[in-house]
């Protein structure tokens, strides 16, 4: 179990039914069109954790905000009124004190949910290069775990806040988080003692990339790659061609689903035709039993007429009287036969209709069997390899792109380092800033970086190779490019994989950790041309993902449509939008 969990969520007023949510320790999916109050959830879960920002109305009557937690040790209620700064809080776990507490100043809300993630002294962390100081709160960190929509698909790294003021401090919570240290005893004295040997670690390692930089380009240089433009036509027509095959395969697969119920129809004609074709057998058996047997009968009256029977006994000698005439069958017998006769004559008549019908269903049953077959091997044989053939075509003029584009990003690392080398060079050593950046190690870099590729390759994002976090920007550069590059339906799935991949990796190493998730619309925007099949992958892949790996805290995802797969193992919430049926939206009541 992480630290805590939201429980649940209630949000109520005068004369409102209250609108309830229930969540799960793993998994919660929030689902279901615009305008139903899907975005206010998290600004009502903001709103506790002492955000100021609501933009509830109280025209619809609700001013008042509930959170239930669960913690190892108990239950906690955060409860707020709109327009109010104080947060009341009623605890039944012995870390937690129950009463009022304030979004800013003394008794600060911040330090209940500190305290729930093992924080319970007071810590303060710098917040600029000048060595200044603030109070660690829970709001310096929270952008990092509970990411709103107008920010999912942002440019900037999503680690970062969006004042740029406050990018040294978040970073600083950061590193709080995964090591425990907060920098508070630092002296900028201490630090001149120590500038002139990282100056030269610095200058090394720059001019350490610089070698590794050219070496590299070197090797791009030795490949063969187009243009841009002509690479980038090359990719259409590719995906053109893909889509036009992908086109005839389902016109294939169709033509063979209508061959399949042809077949089954004049199979069943043909099983019809045989049944009956038996049944003529067994009813020409019958006559022949029948005109065998009334030719013996006719046959023996006319053998009985031809006696001359004896009018005295054989023994005795006397008279025998003469017996009345018997009554003779012969020619019921032979009229019987000849009806019979005439039966199986019409019989052999239908039989012989019947074997021609055969033939035909027999004939057209083999000319289906044949079409279907050639059909299937068309797709299998043809038009399959055609598409493996366009598509590892496709990746070799991306993989061309992606090389151009490394170059690119080549040139300009080379740039910046340049820069940050002649800097370096000619800093002054009175000059001392602090700089959080530096103090992210290779072993916290690479070890996020592990997690970051390990999430990607999970999520299936297309044509991905290799990934790694920027230490200068603290966001995500894939395959060589920017993620500032992409477009914002991109920028949105990979910030989410960010997201998740730094969730795990504070669950795994951090000393510090949230346990705690929350997204709106990580994927909605994720339709860009000429990546359709692609992003309906990484959307499925994405979300098995988070069905799979549910032991890292507490993930609420909010979006309009997800993927269809199995979600038994996770909570899903469904809204509607419809009065008749299911739930409407996320305020009883409320209509948008």
């Amino acid at each position: 179990m992480p630290n805590f969990y939201i429980k649940k969520l209630i949000v109520s007023g005068n004369g409102n039914e209250p609108s309830v949510l229930e969540f799960d320790e793993g998994l919660n999916i929030i689902c279901g069109p615009s305008n139903t109050g899907k975005s206010y959830i998290l600004e009502c879960i903001d709103y506790l954790f002492g955000s100021d920002n609501i933009r509830f109305d109280r025209k619809t009557g609700y001013n008042n905000i509930k959170i239930i937690v669960d913690t190892d040790n108990g239950s906690i209620t955060f409860d707020r009124e709109i327009d109010s700064n104080k947060i009341k809080v009623h605890s039944n776990d012995h870390r937690i004190e129950s009463g009022d507490y304030r979004t800013s100043g003394k008794k600060n809300i911040s330090d209940v949910w500190l305290r729930l993630i093992g924080i319970d002294e007071e810590h303060f962390i710098i917040k600029n290069s000048r060595y200044d100081k603030q109070r660690l709160t829970w709001r310096t960190f929270s952008h990092m775990f509970l990411i709103k929509e107008s920010v999912v698909f942002q440019e900037p790294s999503i680690l970062l806040p969006k004042q740029n003021t406050a990018h040294t401090a978040a970073l600083s919570a950061l590193f709080f988080l995964i090591t425990g240290q907060d920098f508070a005893d630092s002296d900028p004295k201490e630090e001149k003692k120590i500038k002139e040997a990282r100056k030269k670690a610095v200058v090394d390692y720059i001019n350490k990339r610089l070698s590794d930089f050219a070496e590299r380009k070197n090797e791009l240089n030795k490949l063969p790659v187009g243009d841009e433009e002509y690479l980038q036509e090359k990719v259409e027509n590719v995906l053109a061609e893909i889509a036009e095959t992908e086109s005839k395969i389902t016109d294939f697969v169709n033509r063979s689903k209508q061959l399949l119920k042809e077949i089954y129809v004049v199979s069943e004609q043909l099983a019809e035709c045989n049944t009956l074709y038996n049944r003529y057998q067994a009813l020409k058996s019958q006559y022949a039993s029948d005109i065998k047997r009334l030719t013996f009968i006719v046959e023996g009256e006319l053998h009985k007429r031809n006696m001359h029977p004896n009018s005295k006994c054989p023994f005795c000698d006397s008279s025998i009287p003469s017996l009345q005439k018997e009554a003779t069958y012969a020619e019921a017998s032979h009229a019987e036969l000849h009806r019979i006769q005439l039966q199986l004559d019409d019989l052999v008549e239908a039989e012989q209709d019947l074997i021609k019908e055969r033939s035909v269903l027999e004939s057209k049953l083999a000319t289906l069997n044949s079409e279907k077959s050639d059909v299937e091997l068309l797709i299998k044989d043809e038009l399959k390899p055609k598409i493996a053939a366009l598509k590892a075509t496709l990746y070799d003029y991306r993989r061309a792109i992606e090389i151009r584009n490394e170059s690119v990003v080549i040139s300009k690392y080379e740039t910046t380092m340049k820069s940050e080398l002649f800097e370096a060079m000619i800093e002054e050593e009175s000059e001392v800033e602090f700089k959080i950046k530096n103090y992210f190690s290779r072993d916290i870099i690479a070890t996020l970086d592990s997690y970051l590729n390990r999430v990607l390759e999970s999520c299936k994002f297309d044509a991905y190779s290799s990934a790694y976090l920027d230490p200068s920007s603290f966001d995500i550069i894939i395959n060589g490019t920017p993620k500032n590059t992409y477009g914002k339906g991109y920028r949105a799935f990979l910030n989410t994989v960010l997201a998740i991949s730094l969730m795990e990796y504070l669950s795994d190493k951090g000393k510090y950790a949230p346990e705690l998730l929350i997204i709106d619309s990580p994927i909605l925007s994720l339709k860009e041309k000429g990546d359709g099949v692609a992003s309906d992958t990484m959307k499925a892949a994405l979300f098995q993902y988070l069905l799979d790996n549910q032991a890292h805290g507490q993930v609420i995802i909010v979006e309009n449509d997800i993927p269809d797969l199995d979600y038994s193992n996770a909570n899903v919430i469904q809204f509607t939008k419809d009065e008749s049926y299911g739930r409407y939206g996320f305020l009883n009541g409320v209509r948008q």
